[in-house]
């Protein structure tokens, strides 16, 4: 059973998950991040210490280490733990579209991606976040899942290819959606029109493909055909080129 943890990385992913994994029980020992400041200011709050050199990074006795860096990061980050004496520890990182032979380089090493955004000032409900696994080692493998299971209900064994298709439809539905979002924030605002107005609407359309295929609860002018209203919507965003674009590719896409 995974127990004694050390997590490598201060943002918003490393403190989300660091403050779950404490709050169930488990022990958070260090946090690593190049700026002393962050690793001390996350420690504090999950009764750890923080660290930024390697060298001060303590092995004997844990159980895992979690790398939860930016992508690009994670190449550098296990070059950097191959060099330590750390071989008999099982090390993951949390990112959804990068490889796990990105830590190949270690002897025992997995994912553990929480499918979720996270972002400042928001608590995330973590019993309903799913948490994707992986190891080569069918061992890690249970342990991970064993570790998801204490932190949510929704733990999933995936494979790579499986991961990458999760993580590229999870860009399509938050951060593609939050851009048009943004669109329609701008929109409404050149009327001075709150964007709380949409907020009922953004509600309704999440609520309502819970448990029915997105396809079926396609509505708007598109689907109907409305070719007046269409052009009349075309016509409004003159003015905004790349929305009008947009709005274009999306009609087209509905209607085909």
């Amino acid at each position: 059973m995974i127990q004694t943890i050390s997590i490598v990385g201060a943002g918003k992913v490393a403190t989300h998950l660091s403050k779950r994994l404490q709050a169930c029980g488990l022990t958070i020992r260090q946090i690593y991040s190049r700026q002393l400041k962050d690793a001390q200011e996350l420690a504090a709050a999950v009764k750890a210490e923080g660290v930024n050199q390697w060298k001060d990074l303590q092995f004997s006795g844990l159980d895992l280490l979690i790398i939860a860096v930016k992508d690009q990061a994670i190449p550098e980050v296990a070059q950097h733990l191959s060099t330590l004496p750390s071989h008999s520890i099982l090390v993951v990182h949390t990112s959804g579209s990068s490889p796990l032979s990105w830590l190949n380089a270690l002897p025992r090493h997995g994912i553990f991606y929480p499918l979720q955004s996270f972002s400042p000032g928001r608590e995330p409900n973590f019993e309903q976040i799913p948490i994707c696994v992986e190891a080569p080692n069918p061992v890690d493998q249970n342990l991970l899942v064993e570790l998801g299971q204490r932190i949510s209900q929704k733990v999933q064994i995936t494979s790579e290819a499986d991961r990458r298709s999760l993580h590229l439809a999870a860009v399509f539905v938050n951060n593609f959606a939050n851009h048009l979002y943004q669109i329609a924030a701008k929109i409404l605002a050149e009327r001075h029109l709150p964007f709380d107005l949409l907020l009922p609407l953004i509600q309704e359309t999440a609520a309502k493909i819970q448990g029915h295929d997105p396809a079926e609860m396609q509505t708007g002018p598109a689907l109907r055909g409305d070719r007046a209203t269409i052009e009349r919507h075309l016509d409004m965003l003159e003015e905004h080129p790349e929305w009008r674009e947009l709005y274009g590719v999306f009609t087209a896409l509905i209607r085909a």
